[in-house]
């Protein structure tokens, strides 16, 4: 979660430049990040396969640590062009224009973490019809690809559930409201985390309430969680969602026991400082180095399977355990 990545280029991707069928309005900017990477030998470069990482948007740590797995795979394996684009929102329509634009740049393969699960479909199927190879990293579409790479969501909701229980016994609290959060309702990794969350949290004197969509707002769900100090804890299924309850409970000094999701720094400071009880640490450089290898053995024609599902893993932090 610690690596840096400089955007040197901002491009204002005009309606009129990529035609999408159907759309009127005119997309988000596209940021990209024009310093690719590339094999060091000439001649390995001269027939490098261009490799295209398109994640949600720009804001997350967990995006920059992917970039970092592909990063770490390019340099050791070489043969790669390599270059992260994303749309500065997470929206299908910004994320469209990217898969577009990655294969009119001639890209081989495409690394994606799918804005939502059919919204950028018909961008994949021109996609695939150019020989593109697809793989999905932490949320893939409802589309063929060579392999998916991410958590278990849904175990990873059930590992939340333990974890919240194990709070609330050593916190003494035996009864009470719950609050759930996840980023935005078309993002099917977090629903899974929190469907998870609800299927194993069986307990008759603690009530779930019902999910609350922060919608790329963290004051907004701030303001909810100030709102609710009667809730005895709250679950937040992403790093944005845990980083604005975790910011909240600590600013206003309250004691109500936060669970959350993955270990930016951001996300650290705060289970260092009490903010946090615990968050579940997912492993997005793995899916990115994998993500990389397996698109180079494929295009290499030594990997030949298809819509292959690889569990990435996940570990629950403590404040004692970082």
């Amino acid at each position: 979660m610690k690596s840096i990545c400089f955007f040197k280029l901002v491009i204002v991707v005009a309606f009129a430049t990529i035609f999408l069928s159907g759309c009127s309005s005119t997309p988000d900017i596209v940021v990209i990040d024009d310093s690719p990477v590339k094999s060091n030998d000439a001649h390995a470069e001269e027939n490098s396969h261009k490799i295209y990482l398109i994640t949600m948007d720009l804001a997350d740590d967990f995006w920059k640590s992917i970039d970092s797995g592909c990063r770490k795979a390019v340099a050791e394996f070489g043969d790669t062009d390599y270059k992260w684009i994303a749309p500065d929102v997470n929206e299908d329509l910004p994320q469209r224009i990217c898969i577009e634009q990655a294969v009119e740049d001639g890209a081989e393969a495409i690394i994606l973490a799918a804005s939502s699960p059919t919204g950028v479909n018909e961008s994949l199927e021109k996609a695939a019809q150019a020989g593109v190879k697809i793989n999905f990293v932490d949320n893939a579409a409802e589309f063929d690809c060579v392999a998916f790479l991410a958590t278990n969501n849904a175990l990873a909701g059930r590992v939340s559930v333990e974890t919240m229980k194990k709070a609330l016994t050593e916190a003494g609290i035996k009864s009470g409201k719950i609050g759930l959060a996840v980023n935005k309702s078309n993002v099917t990794s977090t629903a899974l985390r929190v469907e998870g969350f609800r299927k194993i949290f069986e307990d008759g004197d603690f009530e779930l309430d019902e999910t609350f969509f922060m919608e790329d707002d963290p004051q907004r769900l701030k303001n909810f969680v100030a709102e609710h100090p009667d809730y005895v804890a709250f679950f937040g299924s992403n790093e944005r969602t845990a980083l604005a309850i975790g910011e909240q409970v600590r600013d206003s000094n309250s004691k109500q026991i936060v669970v959350g999701f993955d270990t930016s720094d951001a996300i650290l400071n705060l289970l260092n400082d009490g903010a946090l009880y615990a968050t579940l640490q997912q492993k997005p450089q793995v899916m990115g180095y994998k993500g990389i290898k397996i698109a180079l053995d494929a295009l290499h024609g030594t990997y030949t399977e298809k819509n292959v599902s690889i569990d990435t893993g996940i570990v629950v932090l403590y404040k004692d355990s970082i």
